[in-house]
């Protein structure tokens, strides 16, 4: 498993799909790292967005991920968010975007069981 990892993100692929893990805060001050950070993702495969250890998105974090959304579905593949039980599910819930790129719970209980 190849894994590239910072402070704030980390990527790896797991069961054929690219997943990438997004900690802490994502606002304005750190979008263009995070758009580059997305920038591989999503070409050959369906992405997983773990969002269990995110604490905060602001407008801008949000709108990358609906980029990264679009972006993927283009290219024929699913993106998916795992919130967990961060406050992550209420912003996506809030915003609808739940139902964009939500997991199911039987989806999240898999993910979560199998994943680092």
């Amino acid at each position: 498993m190849e894994n590239e990892v910072d402070q704030d993100v980390s990527t790896y692929c797991f069961e054929g799909s690219q997943v990438v893990v997004l900690r802490g805060e994502w606002d304005v001050s750190n979008r263009d790292r995070l758009r580059e950070k997305l920038l591989s993702l999503g070409t050959e495969s369906d992405v997983l967005v773990d969002l269990r250890e995110a604490r905060f998105f602001d407008s801008t974090a949000l709108a990358e991920l609906i980029w990264l959304y679009k972006r993927v579905a283009d290219r024929g593949f699913r993106l998916e968010a795992l919130v967990g039980g961060s406050n992550m599910r209420r912003l996506l819930e809030l915003t609808n975007l739940d139902a964009l790129f939500g997991v199911s719970a039987q989806r999240a209980k898999y993910l979560e069981q199998r994943l680092p």
